[in-house]
């Protein structure tokens, strides 16, 4: 898209953002003179014939978080469709994520932390009351304006109560603060944006993630067990903070607060216990969060924090493997990202994870350059790989389907992850049946397997 551009009577000014499925631009409503957000879909990503599908969805979303009227909440202001594309209009929210700020600090005062909390949840009170669930609560969906008020943002793919257009085979949310209810692809109220709201205050605190692997197999596995979190072994974590903690990150939703109204009231009372004793020391310079906020937004980084590659390429290489792999590609950008120092090391790591050549060939076309005057290409491209198991996308499908059965719509990011990385049947089942965490299921995954996957391998 050429900017700047019109979109009905909304002109476009700069790209702000970009995700695997859409874009959000900043915009001015010429008629009144505001400033706007505007978020469109990437229609060259959906498949013409699940079209319709994905408007009403992106529908959905427009109906979805325009009930929700809060000061703590981006408002929607408008839905526009134009060339066959659908694009929300919302409101402007100066600042910067909380992901930023998290980046740059690490881990933030606990009164600081618990401030933030309370607007979150002050947000997710509003909207639950209205039946609309986030989904996907995380610090880079949390904006921190610059006087520290906070507004949730992207219900991208949030869905009102009983409703049922989700997308289709595609995990919806964020694994590292995903509910273990929703990796397992069942049904979702509240209680799965509080168990989101807990992990997030987890991070403000400590720095850190709860799970103790990090490659998203690893994270799969401890959220399908019915092991809790061990917050005790976590130092860092104020004693008086650790029973709300735990109860918000329950495995089991009834062992969650009731409402998000329930878990305010909570932490309010761990706040004054924790002053009582003498916890919390005072407030220090440039600990307040309009000092955070302001910090976080002078400090922005020409590169990437995952490998010190540069966000630019980060970004194209994303848009050019989701050419090949879909929605996914964001994800495998980013756990690869984390242990590549070049940019040759990234591709080769990607292109290591895609099963069938053709794929390989398409995604690595577009990074061949020219050296010097004679017109070599390809310095770019990465050395071929081991030999991969070559599975036909048919098979990969009926192994998905049979996956899912066992632990839910994560099943996708599995199959596609085992399948790039397998060198042979034995090692494709093994990975597989490493997510599934009873024996008895693995014995019946092993059985089912056996019977109708592996004789169409080959």
């Amino acid at each position: 898209m050429e900017l700047p551009c019109e979109i009905g009577r909304y002109r476009l000014l700069e790209r702000i953002g970009s995700g695997a499925m859409g874009a959000v631009f900043r915009g001015e409503d010429p008629v009144i003179g505001r400033t706007v957000a505007v978020k469109a879909i990437r229609t060259d990503l959906v498949d013409p014939a699940d079209r319709a599908f994905h408007f009403e969805r992106f529908q959905v979303e427009a109906r979805s978080a325009g009930r929700c009227l809060h000061p703590n909440i981006v408002a929607i202001y408008d839905c526009v469709e134009q060339d066959g594309a659908p694009y929300i209009v919302m409101e402007f929210a100066a600042g910067t994520t909380l992901q930023r700020v998290l980046d740059q600090q690490r881990r933030l005062p606990v009164p600081a932390s618990v401030a933030i909390l309370q607007q979150l949840l002050a947000a997710l009170d509003h909207a639950h009351g209205r039946g609309v669930i986030h989904r996907d609560i995380k610090p880079a969906n949390l904006i921190l304006g610059p006087d520290g008020h906070l507004k949730v943002t992207d219900f991208g793919i949030s869905r009102l109560g009983g409703g049922n257009a989700t997308m289709n085979g595609l995990v919806l949310g964020t694994p590292a603060f995903m509910a273990p209810e929703q990796a397992k692809g069942r049904d979702l109220d509240g209680r799965a944006d509080l168990f989101a709201a807990g992990m997030v205050l987890l991070h403000l605190v400590t720095g850190r993630s709860p799970y103790k692997g990090s490659a998203l197999a690893e994270i799969v596995l401890e959220l399908a067990s019915d092991e809790a979190f061990d917050l005790r072994a976590v130092e860092t974590v104020d004693p008086q903070l650790v029973p709300v903690i735990e109860r918000a990150l329950a495995k089991d939703p009834d062992a969650r607060f009731d409402s998000a109204a329930g878990f305010a009231r909570q932490l309010s009372d761990a706040m004054e216990r924790s002053r009582g004793a003498g916890l919390w020391p005072a407030a220090g310079p440039g600990t307040s969060l309009p000092d955070l906020a302001a910090a976080a937004g002078a400090a922005v980084p020409p590169a990437s924090a995952s490998g010190g590659l540069d966000q630019r390429f980060l970004q194209r290489v994303e848009r050019e493997l989701t050419q090949v792999v879909g929605p996914i590609a964001r994800i495998l950008v980013r756990e690869v990202a984390k242990h590549a120092a070049t940019e040759q090391q990234l591709l080769a790591g990607l292109a290591s994870r895609l099963p069938e050549e053709r794929n390989r060939t398409q995604f690595l076309k577009p990074f061949a350059r020219t050296e010097g005057g004679g017109g070599r290409s390809g310095a770019m491209l990465p050395a071929a790989g081991p030999p991969r198991l070559a599975i036909p996308p048919e098979i990969l499908e009926a192994a998905q389907v049979l996956l899912a059965s066992f632990v839910g719509p994560l099943a996708r990011i599995i199959v596609t992850q085992s399948c790039a990385q397998a060198t042979s049947t034995q090692q494709f089942y093994r990975d597989l049946a490493g997510h599934i965490t009873r024996e008895k299921d693995r014995d019946e995954f092993r059985r089912r397997f056996a019977r109708d996957i592996a004789p169409r391998i080959g």
